[in-house]
C-alpha cells in the first residue's frame, strides 16, 4: 500500500507540531509566554530538525529520537523546568543521536569506500557544523533571556535559524558550500563511479554472498548485453527478491542496479572500440546492450 505520509515528511511535521504544543503549554502556565520560554520553544523545533537523517540514512531511528525529544520537551514544560535545564536535556538527546550516527557509520566498513562516500562525508561534516550552531544557540538562551531586549531579539534569531534548518533538510543542502559547489561534488562523484571496479567482496554475510553471485553472473554470463535486462531478471537468476538484491548491490558496490549495468556496458564498449576503432557508434551501442545510440 502506498504511503500517504513519508517518514521524512512526518519528521518535518513533528518539528512544526512541537512549536504550537510548546506555546500552548506556556500560555496555560502561571508564567505565561516570555522571552526565555519562546526561545526554548523555538530551539526545540530546531533540535528536532537536527535529528533529520542524511540521504544515505534510514529515517526510522530519527523518528524514535524525535518522539523522545517531543515527549521530553513537553514534560519539562509541564514541570516548569528552567531554560538551562531544558536546553541541557535536549543537548543530551542530540549527543546521543550524533553518537548513534557515528557508530552506525563506522560499523559498516564497506560503505566508507563506496563511490558515494565522498558526498556522504560532506553531509556528515556539514551536519556537525550545524549541530555545533544548534548547541551554541541553545546555550545562549539562559545568558540572554535575563535581558528583556536581548531575549526577544534572540528569539528572532532562533526563528530565522529554524527557517534555515527547515530549508536545509527539505532541500537537502549544506547551506555552507553553495549550490554550485554541491552540484560539482555530485557530478564528480558520479563520474568516478565508472572508474571504481566491481569486484568480489571478502565477507561471510548473506548480502556479500548474494553480491558475489551477482558479480559472477555479470562477468560470466553477461546478461547485460540484452537491452531489456532488468533487476527482475537478475533476481530470478540469483533466486532472490528485488528489494534485497537492490540493497546488496547498493551496499557492496556503492551503485544502484542501473549504474552497475551501465558500468559493465560502458567498459565492454570501450574494449570493443579498442579492438576495432572502425566500429560505428550505433554498432557499438547495440553490441554493448544499450537500447539506443542516445542512451549510449
Amino acid at each position: 500500500m502506498k504511503k500517504f505520509l513519508s517518514e521524512h515528511l512526518f519528521l518535518r511535521l513533528m518539528s512544526l507540531a512541537i512549536l504550537p504544543a510548546a506555546f500552548l503549554c506556556d500560555a496555560v502556565s502561571s508564567k505565561g509566554i516570555c522571552a526565555a520560554s519562546l526561545c526554548v520553544d523555538l530551539w526545540w523545533g530546531i533540535q528536532v530538525l537536527m535529528l533529520y537523517p542524511s540521504a544515505h540514512e534510514s529515517a526510522a531511528p530519527s523518528l524514535g529520537f524525535a518522539w523522545a525529544s517531543i515527549a521530553l520537551a513537553l514534560l519539562l514544560k509541564i514541570v516548569g523546568a528552567s531554560s538551562g535545564v531544558a536546553v541541557s536535556c535536549g543537548t543530551i538527546v542530540l549527543m546521543g543521536y550524533a553518537f548513534y550516527k557515528s557508530r552506525n557509520k563506522f560499523a559498516q566498513i564497506p560503505t566508507l569506500f563506496h563511490v558515494a562516500a565522498v558526498w556522504q562525508g560532506v553531509e556528515d561534516y556539514m551536519y556537525l557544523l550545524h549541530l555545533l550552531i544548534c548547541v551554541w544557540a541553545g546555550a545562549m538562551i539562559p545568558v540572554l533571556s535575563g535581558v528583556p531586549w536581548a531575549g526577544w531579539s534572540w528569539a528572532g534569531v532562533l526563528g530565522a535559524l529554524y527557517v534555515a534548518q527547515y530549508y536545509r533538510v527539505y532541500k537537502r543542502v549544506t547551506l555552507f558550500l553553495g549550490q554550485d559547489k554541491e552540484t560539482l561534488i555530485r557530478k564528480t562523484q558520479r563520474g568516478s563511479a565508472f572508474k571504481q571496479p566491481i569486484q568480489y567482496v571478502d565477507s561471510d554475510s548473506r548480502s556479500a554472498s548474494l553480491f558475489n553471485d551477482v558479480v559472477r553472473i555479470m562477468e560470466t554470463r553477461k546478461p547485460w548485453l540484452q537491452d531489456g535486462f532488468n533487476i527482475e531478471d537478475l533476481a530470478r537468476m540469483t533466486r532472490s527478491n528485488r528489494m534485497y538484491l537492490s540493497r546488496a548491490i547498493n551496499f557492496h558496490s556503492g551503485r544502484n542496479f542501473n549504474q552497475m549495468v551501465n558500468c559493465y556496458r560502458v567498459r565492454y564498449a570501450v574494449d570493443l572500440i579498442r579492438k576495432d576503432p572502425n566500429l560505428k557508434m550505433n554498432e557499438v551501442s547495440q553490441m554493448s546492450g544499450f537500447h539506443t545510440v542516445v542512451t549510449f
